[in-house]
């Protein structure tokens, strides 16, 4: 069968970078990870009357309640500080039509990254492949990175663990940006989520299906309960600006962590509201409330 090549150029083009296959690990190989619930952490943007970015903030700008009650703030992430984002990329066949698309998507995504933020690229069929290591998009030389659609099955959920143990070996704010058509024939769903709340990783998957979808379903609920957001374009066309869209977005967010005044382990939902002093703005928040495990 003919192969098809398509190259993403990062910045400007070098040498052709292509690392080897990592196998997804194995469910008893898995990463354990305890649950540290005496610190919450939540990102938020903040918009003028304008609608315009809201990037000078401090921490004594936001008020945090938990259920309606007040809550001490313990840590504090300005803008300016950096994020680590793994961007996942399904390149099983059926994914093949829309791949000049995506091409576009990730160069506009690189170019509104800044200097602190790293980034990383796999893609994904019935294994997981590293396609650029953790590295600075507008530092160090420049690279042109190869991928080429596959025909093999696609295992989304299985992927999705390996990206959780790769995001989590450092500190500092993270995310994981997931592009792919939902298909799969892998890993217990549920088992996933678990593990993807309790990492703290953010989610955001730019969707190639409807998103009543059995895998937009689970997609939506992916990204609602880890924090970050699912978008699902009509066109092919829409895809590239999506990218540019989370970008911004991450680069304009605060991340604030605090430590609920009730004792966890109830195991009911509790809800998050994070205000601004300065009523005249608004806050948009990752995420909106958290299960007290």
């Amino acid at each position: 069968m003919r192969s098809f090549w398509f190259v993403a150029t990062l910045l400007t083009s070098t040498s052709l970078l292509i690392a080897g296959t990592i196998q997804t690990p194995s469910r008893d190989d898995e990463f354990r990870l305890e649950v540290n619930t005496a610190l919450v952490s939540v990102d938020v943007g903040v918009y003028d009357q304008k609608e315009k970015a809201v990037t000078n903030l401090g921490k004594d700008d936001f008020r945090v309640y938990e259920d309606g009650v007040l809550q001490p703030i313990r840590n504090f992430t300005p803008v300016s500080g950096g994020y680590r984002i793994l961007l996942l990329i399904d390149h099983s066949g059926s994914m093949r039509r829309y791949w000049s698309f995506l091409l576009d998507g990730l160069n506009l995504f690189m170019k509104n990254l800044r200097p602190q933020d790293q980034v990383a690229i796999a893609t994904f069929d019935n294994n997981v492949q590293v396609a650029m290591p953790w590295r600075s998009a507008l530092e160090g030389n420049s690279q042109r990175i190869g991928i080429a659609p596959d025909g093999r099955g696609t295992i989304i959920w299985d992927s999705i663990r390996w990206s959780i143990r790769e995001v989590i070996r450092s500190s500092g704010r993270k995310g994981v940006i997931v592009f792919t058509d939902g298909e799969d024939n892998g890993a217990d769903f549920d088992k996933v989520l678990k593990y993807a709340v309790e990492s703290e990783v953010p989610f955001y998957f730019v969707a190639v299906t409807t998103e009543n979808s059995p895998g937009g379903v689970r997609m939506k609920k992916f990204a609602q309960e880890t924090g970050g957001k699912a978008y699902f374009p009509k066109t092919a066309n829409e895809l590239a600006p999506l990218y540019g869209t989370i970008a911004r977005d991450l680069g304009t967010s605060y991340t604030i962590g605090y430590s609920p005044l009730k004792a966890p382990g109830d195991n009911k939902l509790r809800r998050i509201e994070v205000r601004s002093i300065d009523v005249r703005l608004r806050v948009l928040q990752s995420r909106t409330g958290y299960y007290a495990k």
